[in-house]
């Protein structure tokens, strides 16, 4: 709910964001999507360490709500995107801006229609045995966060842009496992170097601090992977795959 206060502002905030926007950002846009607790935010975190990328620190949820207008969706909450860049301050080499939020798979004919189909996502793809596992640090840890259904449903939809030439699919897994591979070819994907910057991604990234973040961002760690084969989460991975699709789809990304 926007506010009436905000509201005012709102013709200057789109008339100084849009113009620094055209200033500044002359590279494509990027885009992070995938399934909650998937990995998106240690992506943005490492992508935030290179030089030329500006990376929203929280999620601004552009396209979920909106409208269409001559023919193009226009985000509702455009101003989020604006006030974050008028807000920051960026190095001298940033070209491109990149955003994360997990939903953006759902919403990928509008992405188009907003951005003229001139982007590049990255979709992440992460295990669903421990994604539904996953607790979400600033919910009641009582409480999954992600149910076998919402897993299965994103991973689907980021299916269907598989072989799109502006998208590219990766393992959560690979990005621990197989880091300097799996950053080249993000990096190959994006049209930039794998800089020094991106390799040393813990000393340089600007996105330090996030909601998905319980304490901040970590290094490197492979403490979350594999979490489903310890014997009091069975009944709960049982959940998942037991669920329609779920397990063709562990098997086409070599889960299985």
């Amino acid at each position: 709910m926007i506010n009436n206060s905000k509201r005012i502002f709102f013709p200057l905030i789109k008339f100084l964001g849009a113009r620094k926007e055209k200033r500044i950002f002359t590279d494509t846009p990027i885009l992070i999507g995938g399934g909650a607790r998937s990995g998106t935010t240690l992506l943005l975190s490492i992508l935030s360490a290179h030089p030329s990328i500006f990376a929203f620190r929280k999620e601004l949820t552009l396209f979920k709500y909106g409208e269409e207008i001559n023919g193009r969706f226009m985000p509702r909450r455009i101003d989020r995107l604006y006030t974050a860049m008028l807000r920051a301050r960026m190095g001298k080499e940033v070209n491109r801006w990149c955003e994360k939020t997990p939903n953006n798979i759902r919403y990928v004919p509008r992405i188009d229609s907003f951005l003229q189909g001139n982007y590049r996502f990255i979709i992440i793809v992460r295990d669903g045995r421990d994604v539904i596992l996953s607790r979400h640090p600033h919910d009641d840890d009582r409480y999954y966060h992600v149910d076998p259904g919402e897993w299965v449903y994103d991973v689907q939809e980021g299916m269907k842009y598989m072989d799109r030439e502006n998208f590219l699919t990766s393992r959560y897994e690979s990005l621990i496992g197989d880091f300097q591979n799996t950053m080249t070819e993000v990096c190959r994907h994006l049209g930039i170097q794998m800089t020094e910057e991106i390799t040393d991604f813990y000393d340089h990234a600007t996105v330090r601090r996030n909601p998905a973040y319980d304490s901040g961002l970590q290094k490197m760690h492979s403490n979350s992977i594999g979490k489903w084969k310890k014997p009091e989460n069975k009944e709960r991975v049982d959940e998942l795959l037991s669920y329609p699709g779920a397990l063709d789809l562990l098997k086409k990304f070599d889960y299985l």
